[in-house]
């Protein structure tokens, strides 16, 4: 498919995932035009047309998804391009494109009957977009401009007049301010304060992490004994209990189900055992840290592996893989992102993009980033120079959150 698109995660005041909203940009626009062409499929929503080819669990965990619709979407049949159930789309309109809202009204109200949730961004005339706004469920406000005087005047109407709405703070990218709104307004937060560190001291690294670290710098040497990864899964009972589960679902087709982890380790053999551990050490890393964490840590790891051949690298994928697996492992651990790494022992290749931004592997980690920032004119331009088809990273990517959907649901 010629489109660019990533699902950004929604949380509420305790960090959980309440949903995901839909960045997306239609082919190469610096190349083709097709960004910004009003007319190009104007009555198509893609992402709809994505949502029919991969399974909401595979792109939102079965969250609720945001899908941006222009005015002329409004007036198509979105109902019928839609195959998932009404609650799970929330139509988000941007009220900058519409001038007088009466003209889409009555389309509004038809897919509100049928169960669909609506969402508005982008309000500057809060009178021009009441019709609007009595129709909606969610308001989105920017961070980036939430201090300007027509904004809070826009906030403060709204969240008086409109109690039934739901407002959704957007840009936030700390902590500290994370909190500070949290503890002010209520609804939902979209930044990047999720991943960041939450000590600002020195912070202690329990026993558990260190023997999942140790488990995964043994397991990265080429001549690693079973016996000694055997004896160190054992330690850990969710280890233990994984690989167990693993061997024996209907995957293996065993006559005899695997009983002890010496068995199992043997019977995987050194190349899948090495890909098992490095993503089940991951989600445990994690495991105290917002569940996003571990997802986007593995999404970034699948989503460089596959740009992998496209980069001109395709001997060093799984170095690239281990790149975007430990591109958050800072969050992960709580503590700089240049002592983190120097717990796992990366290459040099690996530190240079991650510390630095650097050396060979940083153009791939520089176009993830901006991949996922949305940043399609820069995705656009870097298309360009490295002679990239939108159609391949938009499979890479897709397939990365497809793979890390059948992690989670224990399907590989």
């Amino acid at each position: 498919m010629d489109l660019l698109i990533v699902p950004v995660p929604l949380f509420n005041e305790n960090i959980a995932v309440e949903a995901y909203y839909f960045r997306n940009r239609k082919g190469n626009d610096l190349l083709d035009g097709t960004g910004t062409s009003i007319l190009d499929g104007a009555m198509l929503s893609l992402p709809l047309e994505m949502l029919r080819l991969v399974s909401m669990e595979a792109l939102t965990m079965g969250k609720p998804i945001f899908v941006p619709v222009t005015k002329y979407m409004l007036l198509s049949n979105l109902e019928t391009q839609s195959r998932q159930p009404a609650d799970k789309i929330i139509f988000l309109i941007d009220a900058g494109e519409i001038e007088d809202a009466t003209p889409y009204l009555a389309k509004i109200e038809h897919l509100r009957s049928l169960g669909y949730r609506f969402g508005i961004q982008k309000i500057s005339d809060i009178d021009r977009t009441e019709p609007l706004l009595e129709k909606c469920d969610f308001v989105f406000y920017d961070h980036r401009v939430f201090d300007h005087m027509n904004e809070v005047k826009i906030r403060i109407t709204i969240t008086h007049k409109y109690k039934h709405i739901t407002s959704v703070y957007t840009h936030i990218n700390n902590m500290d301010l994370f909190k500070e709104l949290r503890g002010r307004y209520k609804g939902l937060f979209e930044g990047h304060f999720y991943r960041t560190p939450l000590t600002k001291g020195k912070h202690e690294v329990s026993p558990l992490q260190v023997n999942l670290i140790n488990l995964l710098n043994k397991v990265r040497d080429e001549s690693f004994e079973f016996d000694e990864i055997a004896d160190i899964i054992q330690r850990d009972p969710m280890l233990t209990v994984s690989l167990l589960r693993l061997v024996n679902s209907a995957y293996f087709a065993l006559k005899e189900k695997v009983k002890s982890i010496n068995q199992a380790v043997v019977m995987l053999g050194q190349t899948e055992i090495r890909k098992w551990i490095t993503t089940a050490v991951a989600r445990l890393l994690g495991a105290e840290r917002p569940d996003e964490v571990t997802r986007l840590a593995l999404i970034r790891a699948r989503f460089a592996e596959g740009l992998a051949i496209k980069f001109g690298m395709a001997g060093e994928a799984q170095s690239l893989f281990l790149m975007g697996l430990f591109s958050v492992l800072d969050a992960i651990l709580d503590m700089p992102i240049d002592a983190a790494l120097d717990m796992v022992r990366v290459s040099e290749p690996i530190r240079e993009a991650l510390v630095e931004h650097t050396g060979k592997y940083s153009t791939v980690f520089q176009f993830i980033l901006e991949y996922e920032a949305a940043n399609w004119n820069v995705v656009s331009r870097l298309l360009i120079l490295n002679d990239l088809e939108t159609e391949d990273i938009y499979q890479a990517y897709v397939n990365a959150m497809i793979w890390y959907s059948d992690i989670i649901s224990g399907d590989s």
